[in-house]
């Protein structure tokens, strides 16, 4: 079985969603955030601070393209897709679903999470940083789910029966 990417703005689900459609497919999940601060021996938000965002994004896609050759559930940062370069990795990989909510239900998860850097940007940062991304995630995808107003099993349902696994 090939491999199972969740992208999606920060605060979506993608990391709780990953875990749970692992138990229903049997296959490991790897959240890349997780992945490159075990790897890196600090938070990401220490990371963007003493090496700044692109030296955050090479790591990204160091990893994505590490994962890609194993069957697992990625589940990525919510940036993944400002990089061409993992676009491309994306659209060349089987299963890209994005998890996608509006982003008044993204704004109110995300206020004052200090595990977020991007996050402790002022509200209108983040609105534009969101509609900006929202082509990239379009076009990186193979499939999307609306998680707005629905709970983690009703999602994991959903990309069940993407998946052909209801």
């Amino acid at each position: 079985m090939e491999s199972i990417v969740l992208i999606g703005f920060m605060g979506v689900g993608k990391t709780t969603i990953g875990h749970i459609l692992s138990e229903k497919v049997g296959l490991h999940v790897v959240d890349m955030d997780e992945y490159i601060v075990e790897q890196e021996g600090m938070p990401v938000r220490e990371i963007f601070e003493r090496f700044g965002e692109g030296h955050f994004r090479d790591l990204e896609t160091g990893v994505l393209s590490k994962l890609l050759k194993e069957a697992c559930i990625i589940t990525t940062g919510g940036g993944i897709v400002e990089r061409k370069e993992n676009r491309k990795l994306l659209g060349e990989s089987g299963c890209v679903i994005h998890l996608s909510a509006p982003f008044e239900s993204l704004w109110e998860r995300l206020e004052g999470d200090p595990d977020r850097p991007l996050a402790q940007n002022p509200r209108h940062e983040v609105e534009s940083l969101f509609s900006r991304r929202i082509p990239l995630y379009e076009e990186a995808r193979t499939h999307e789910v609306d998680t707005g107003g629905k709970d983690e099993e009703a999602v994991t349902r959903e990309i069940l029966s993407l998946l052909g696994r209801n």
